[in-house]
């Protein structure tokens, strides 16, 4: 799987393999996905807790998956928008059997 990173500054090696770590727990499931698009961006306000925001994009067949989240650290964030991606693959999943069933 090729994960392109993106952000406007640059991102240590740490970050990149928690999130490499993180997609692996969903590469387990027997998804066919490729590409995945990481990005770390920086919310402006003084006054935001939640200052760090994480997005991530899952290449699979046919379609793009999305998910955003918002965490005082990237390392918070980062688990949350995988596991939204992650719900997003199973319903996908399920989508594709109950297509082919109805075949």
């Amino acid at each position: 799987m090729k994960v392109q990173y993106h952000a406007p500054f640059s991102i240590n090696q740490y970050l990149k393999n928690e999130v490499e770590q993180q997609l692996k727990k969903i590469d387990r499931l027997n998804f066919s996905f490729s590409e995945a698009d990481a990005y770390f961006k920086l919310k402006d306000g003084n006054n935001s807790m939640e200052d760090k925001e994480f997005e991530l994009k899952i290449h699979v067949t046919g379609q793009v998956l999305f998910a955003k989240s918002h965490a005082n650290t990237f390392e918070r964030a980062i688990p949350v928008a995988v596991e939204k991606v992650r719900r997003q693959l199973v319903k996908y999943k399920e989508g594709l059997v109950v297509r082919r069933k109805g075949r």
